[in-house]
């Protein structure tokens, strides 16, 4: 009689599944016992269990999943919608995850596999409880290094921390998750998407969206529901990409996640749209917002006042600390509240304190009893390179910005110094390569060209003046021609050993690790290397040169060179970019082109100098 009940239910179910009448089937399933389910579902075919599973309930469907066999879960898998058999792969163990991911083919293994990964990274605990920067906050007081010593507990929850943070995202998983989101999109799964979004971490979304196509990012962007995830996101991207966004959405779409931002982060993005699509999103801010992004907008891009937000946490200096304290708790939408600065009756910038400070101290103090005076601050017009070294230098979080009067205006937090000290570094490898940074942007070949020409025409003048100088010991190579031979080998090792040592004393320049009374002991040091490598070259080229010619004499000419060159390329490397920097010009300005020919023309002079001083003196 049951199996008869259940032949029944099967057709009914089937004839409904293919005629396409979800509703009835819905409700018919709901109706259905458990038991009759479960007997229901190892008589269907592949096709419809992968199809008619997604309409039960959530836990049912995955109980019901877990009981077919593997070889059944696989198929089934194999041939869902990704959005209607990921909620269940999502709840059966990890163990059956991995089994059934390992084994399917098809299309589906991709998404689903970034998919479960992506949930699982998020659950973790490595989306929530990756420190923000505002969370570290009060761990760091920099104005004072011996309260900052943290405890052992401290020490063992900053070590967990950092473990933690080994599991965050890198650019392969981004890949991945870049992939899945464009598959998903594809297949119209936005719930699935959604839910995505819902998990992944602000800033690991935000690379997966630079890496979509042009024509998709708006698009899927507007699917993130949440306002203030939306927001955190946008924020992490580029402003470029920002702006593309905004004016691809249309203010009216996009104003909801707009209002979520800082003023510093709207300002940023105000400056780069154009400017009726400016003047429209600030027509519709709040006054309050709206006159702190106009008086950001009137500090000149690169400076701090540019960099800096609105937002920062300073009270009088006859603040009781139980008032500050309280104080606090009403700032929750403030940016980063790393310390509590602390100003005069006319806002002039006198003292601050950082937040472990004023925990600790007792609630009857004022602030002014508290508080440090010696204040590490920047001014509006300092350029953001002048701030981010003071940062870097003082490891601060936050650097309190004020006006010519001492006014604080503003603070500048560490995130926003983070894009400051990498296109800084950026540009300094692009000069030493003898390019610059606005390559990558560029549109076409044209002004690449335009940015590598002044270097191409410095090192072909100086080739120029190399074949001038071979030239001119024509005489001297006619009577040793072997002399020839060796001639570009000791070029590239003085070169390349000068090369490197350049790179080092420019970096150690550019970073502050070297400092002005450290010029000789630097040099000495690069020399004696200089002097190693010249051995260590010279003698078996030497060598070499004996065994191949059998002149004892060329020998001499070849060891000498190689050990004289080094030495000589190494001082003028090292040297070089300390003069530099001593006389105020920019050290990187020396491109590794241009002194690569500047040491080749040496070598080519103080070879045949050497060549023919042994000529005259030794043959």
């Amino acid at each position: 009689m049951a199996a008869d009940r259940i032949r029944v239910l099967l057709e009914t179910v089937t004839r409904l599944y293919h005629k396409q009448t979800l509703p009835h089937l819905e409700n018919l399933l709901q109706k259905t016992s458990e038991a009759d389910l479960f007997a229901l579902f190892r008589l269907m075919g592949h096709e419809e269990r992968s199809n008619i599973l997604p309409l039960l309930a959530r836990d049912t469907a995955v109980r019901i999943f877990q009981s077919l066999r593997l070889e059944d879960r696989i198929r089934i898998v194999e041939i869902a919608e990704v959005r209607d058999i990921l909620p269940i792969i999502e709840d059966v163990s990890l163990d059956d995850q991995q089994t059934i991911l390992s084994r399917i083919k098809g299309p589906n293994r991709n998404p689903l596999t970034a998919a479960i990964a992506i949930n699982q990274h998020a659950q973790s605990g490595i989306d929530d409880s990756m420190m923000s920067m505002d969370e570290i906050g009060g761990q760091t007081s920099e104005i004072d290094k011996t309260e900052a010593e943290p405890s052992s507990s401290e020490k063992n929850q900053i070590t967990k921390t950092s473990q933690r943070k080994t599991s965050a995202f890198n650019p392969e998983k981004a890949q991945i998750l870049t992939e899945t989101i464009i598959q998903l999109h594809e297949k119209k799964a936005n719930r699935t998407l959604q839910r995505i979004f819902a998990k992944v971490h602000p800033a690991d979304l935000a690379s997966a969206f630079e890496m979509l196509p042009d024509e998709e990012l708006t698009e899927i962007f507007l699917l993130i529901t949440d306002n203030d995830r939306g927001a955190k996101v946008l924020t992490e991207m580029h402003i470029e990409l920002q702006a593309k966004i905004v004016k691809e959405a249309g203010i009216d779409t996009i104003l909801p996640v707009l209002e979520k931002l800082a003023p510093d982060n709207h300002a940023d993005l105000i400056s780069i749209l154009d400017q009726e699509l400016g003047q429209s999103l600030i027509d519709r801010m709040d006054k309050e917002i709206k006159d702190e992004v106009q008086n950001l907008l009137q500090y000149p891009p690169g400076s701090a006042g540019s960099l800096m937000t609105s937002q920062f946490f300073a009270l009088p200096e006859d603040t009781l600390v139980s008032e500050a304290i309280a104080a606090v708790r009403t700032l929750p939408t403030y940016e980063m509240v790393f310390y509590l600065y602390v100003v005069d009756e006319s806002g002039r910038l006198i003292g601050v304190s950082s937040l472990r400070q004023l925990l600790l101290a007792i609630p009857s103090q004022s602030l002014k009893d508290i508080m440090n005076t010696r204040v590490i601050k920047s001014y509006t017009n300092s350029s953001t390179k002048e701030v981010a070294e003071q940062a870097k230098h003082y490891r601060v979080l936050g650097m309190p910005v004020v006006d010519e009067m001492d006014v604080m205006v503003g603070m500048v937090t560490v995130d926003d110094l983070f894009p400051v000290l990498e296109e800084d570094m950026t540009e300094s490898i692009y000069k030493m390569a003898g390019t610059d940074s606005n390559e990558i942007d560029a549109e076409s070949s044209f002004p690449i060209v335009l940015a590598r020409l002044p270097t191409l025409l410095a090192v072909f003048a100086g080739g120029l003046l190399s074949v001038g100088i071979i030239s001119f010991f024509q005489k001297a190579i006619l009577e040793m021609v072997t002399l020839i031979f060796f001639l570009p080998i000791v070029m590239a090792l003085a070169s390349n050993i000068g090369v490197q040592s350049a790179t080092v004393v420019m970096r150690s320049i550019s970073t502050g690790s070297l400092k002005s009374n450290q010029f000789w002991e630097v040099l000495m040091r690069e020399m004696g290397v200089g002097t190693i490598m010249g051995l260590a070259g010279g003698i078996p080229l030497g060598l070499s040169a004996y065994l191949l010619f059998g002149s004892f004499d060329l020998a001499q000419v070849v060891s000498v060179a190689v050990l004289f060159n080094v030495v000589l390329a190494t001082l003028i490397a090292t040297a070089t970019p300390i003069f530099m920097k001593n006389k105020g010009f920019d050290h990187t300005s020396l491109n590794g082109p241009i002194l690569t020919t500047t040491i080749d023309m040496v070598c080519i002079v103080s070879y045949f100098l050497l060549a023919h001083y042994f000529m005259e003196n030794f043959s």
